[in-house]
């Protein structure tokens, strides 16, 4: 049986390895959106995993150092972080709903194919819901892990996914035009209005 000190560091681990992956992965996508859609999947994903693959393998030799120190075991912030965490899987639940694995890939990004604006469900109440649920994860994880580095992470992914909204942003806006503009007006980007976080 692992003792709760060892399912922290693995955490801390995720989050100062496998997250920074992901953000990397994202933001080659949309960065080279318009030479992927040129070239199609073969190149994007080639190099998206060779991004990757440098991230991973730069973060797993350092990982001792990223992690940084350890704050120790609180069981009051473990629990918050652990039903904060749950709350994201919760999140994504309808989120999943709505999207096909190709869209979870990046398949949008990287062709031309005519694609539908999701606007019913989880998408009528904030533009990104799949980013939001991650956030909220990530906060969760760095909460029960409790290690410098895992805060420090959390940030730096804030950062790094805030800057891949933007860019999708700039994307739907250029797929859809007007029918993105009227829907950003009627519908908040990432933070759901107060009322409106049950419904989610």
């Amino acid at each position: 049986m692992f003792e709760l000190n060892e399912v922290r560091y693995a955490i801390a681990l995720v989050l100062v390895v496998l997250v920074p992956m992901v953000i990397a992965f994202w933001l080659v996508i949309h960065l080279g959106t318009p030479i992927w859609r040129r070239y199609r999947g073969l190149v994007a994903y080639s190099c998206a995993g060779i991004i990757l693959a440098l991230v991973g393998t730069f973060a797993w030799f350092q990982r001792t150092f990223l992690i940084g120190n350890d704050w120790g075991t609180n069981w009051l912030l473990f629990g918050a972080g652990l039903l904060i965490y749950l709350a994201s899987l919760r999140m994504a639940l309808p989120v999943r709903r709505y999207l096909s694995f190709s869209t979870f890939a990046g398949m949008p990004e990287i062709t031309d194919k005519p694609i539908q604006l999701i606007t019913e469900g989880p998408y009528a109440i904030i533009r990104h819901p799949r980013y939001l649920m991650v956030l909220v994860g990530i906060v969760g994880w760095a909460m029960m892990a409790n290690f410098q580095a895992a805060y420090v992470t959390s940030a730096a992914c804030m950062v790094g996914l805030w800057g891949i909204i933007q860019l999708e942003e700039r994307e739907l806006k250029a797929r859809f035009g007007k029918a993105y503009d009227r829907y950003s007006q009627d519908v908040p980007q990432v933070i759901p209005r107060m009322g409106d976080w049950l419904s989610f």
